[in-house]
């Protein structure tokens, strides 16, 4: 029994592992998928201003 006993340990405790390892990499990758979509954000309101910018230079008579 005591073999048994051990055994049962041993899985219960490679689950737990697994299971933080599979957490762990989740969280990993939602960093990752935030973190482009943060970039994708940025870029988009920095192309925005700049256009605004660009606009607002013309209607003003002047052009880079």
């Amino acid at each position: 029994m005591s073999n048994f006993a051990e055994t049962l340990t041993e899985v219960k405790t490679d689950i737990l592992h697994a299971s933080i390892s599979l957490d762990n990499e989740t969280k990993e990758r939602n960093q990752k998928e935030d973190a482009a979509r943060m970039l994708k954000a940025r870029r988009a309101i920095e192309q925005h201003l700049e256009q605004k910018r660009l606009n607002h230079d013309i209607s003003n008579g002047w052009d880079d």
